[in-house]
């Protein structure tokens, strides 16, 4: 009846539902277990003079600094935490390209 009918107005309406084959995974690639901050703030620095590489936002907790990025456009984060070292999240298709970025991360430090 009008219940229904809401229902599926407000559905309709909403675009925080997931489309069909709409999904989206991270994935996690550890930099360095024992990574310090002094060590993610030059691998931050490899990221911003890299090509297609574009730095988006800032976050800083207590125990979690972390920078967010777009690359080719998707989106990466790098991170560093005080009980996991230095992580890059990726988020997106293209895992190639990001397993070839965390290599050259991996090497600088």
């Amino acid at each position: 009846m009008d219940i229904g009918l809401l229902t599926m107005t407000g559905i309709e309406h909403d675009n925080n539902f997931m489309k069909p084959f709409e999904y989206s995974t991270t994935t996690e690639m550890v930099i360095t277990e024992n990574g310090s901050l002094q060590q993610f703030y030059r691998l931050a620095n490899v990221l911003s003079k890299t090509r297609h590489v574009h730095l988006t936002a800032k976050e800083d907790d207590a125990d979690i600094v972390e920078w967010h990025y777009k690359y080719r456009g998707n989106q990466l984060a790098l991170q560093y935490n005080i009980y996991s070292g230095v992580t890059l999240l990726f988020n997106g298709k293209d895992m190639k390209r990001a397993n070839k970025l965390a290599g050259r991360l991996r090497e600088v430090q």
